[in-house]
């Protein structure tokens, strides 16, 4: 409690955007595998041109590793980022496990939610996951598995009814289960039938407008982004993300805030980097949390998103100012 203080206390006086920071992240996300079941047209994990990428699960060793170098100041973990967590057979033990090291951690899941054994669904629901956010952009299995392909609407709606059932038997209120609906051209006349679903099966409704191809948006300016992808965007709605292409964002607060670690402990400054090894700013299951956070790569970043530092070419940050933080 004592170092969770002190660590707030610091982040409310350190204003300056200076680049080695004297506090901690409250909020981490972990990969739990770069690896899909689905092959969703606009993400890395099915793009060919990616096939260099390592892939892989990260181990509960290696979860519980940099858990606990973070324990003491995190407040939040995503256990997703790319792939599918479910697939993570260690998944529940990490639930388990952080939430019995930290009992007010909140802990966050995006999944697709086409597989969950029943071992992850007792773990869920037993062992408190806060908030599961289910991947699901369509109300009928035509129109869904346009995006999610591969996917099955009838085994994510079971999925589902299989987490309420257990919540029913355990009494509990978690976790809080999102329908994360993202609204393509295609499937825009579905959002108010998918809404009305939701209602029934008793689950909180969320719809948004979808990214640009998510592997290759921070790397290219987004007018070349639009223009490849224009088939899917939904025009002319208030989902449209890149109805205003001069309105995107001026600067970037993620290397203050936040870092995402890879499956294999590699560390990124922000969940829309695939090739994480290629820019990587260091591997916390082999140093420690203040020599990456503080490390030259972040310290550069910060540097160069305030402007007090000249980028490098191949610096992720660098190119993805130059590019206009396209990342949403």
């Amino acid at each position: 409690m004592y170092i969770r203080t002190l660590n707030s206390l610091l982040r409310s006086l350190q204003k300056n955007r200076s680049g080695k920071l004297l506090y901690y992240p409250s909020k981490v996300s972990f990969e739990t595998g770069n690896i899909c079941n689905l092959r969703c047209p606009l993400c890395p994990t099915a793009d060919e041109d990616q096939k260099d990428v390592k892939r892989g699960f990260m181990s509960f060793e290696g979860f519980r590793n940099v858990f606990d170098k973070i324990a003491p100041f995190v407040k939040t973990i995503d256990l997703f980022s790319w792939g599918e967590p479910f697939l993570n057979k260690d998944l529940g033990k990490m639930i388990k496990y952080a939430k019995q090291r930290k009992p007010g951690i909140r802990i966050f899941i995006d999944s697709n939610l086409n597989v969950i054994s029943e071992e992850q669904v007792e773990a869920v629901v037993r062992y408190g996951l806060d908030v599961l956010k289910v991947s699901c952009d369509g109300a009928t299995q035509g129109v869904y598995e346009q995006y999610r392909v591969g996917g099955d609407l009838d085994a994510v709606l079971g999925n589902v009814r299989r987490i309420l059932s257990r919540k029913a038997e355990l009494n509990s209120l978690k976790p809080r289960i999102i329908w994360k609906y993202l609204v393509f051209r295609h499937n825009r006349a579905e959002v108010d039938e998918a809404r009305d679903m939701a209602g029934m099966l008793g689950v909180d409704f969320e719809a948004s407008g979808m990214r640009v191809d998510c592997g290759k948006e921070i790397f290219e300016n987004v007018e070349e982004s639009v223009e490849r992808d224009r088939v899917w965007i939904p025009e002319d709605t208030e989902y449209d993300n890149y109805r205003d292409l001069t309105a995107g964002k001026t600067f970037c607060e993620k290397p203050w805030r936040t870092l995402t670690v890879n499956w294999d402990g590699e560390v990124v400054p922000c969940g829309a980097i695939y090739d994480c090894a290629r820019y990587s700013f260091g591997n916390l299951l082999r140093q420690g949390f203040d020599e990456v956070w503080n490390g030259e790569k972040f310290v550069l970043a910060r540097g160069v998103i305030s402007g007090k530092s000249e980028g490098k070419k191949d610096h992720i940050c660098s190119i993805c100012k130059e590019n206009g933080y396209q990342f949403f």
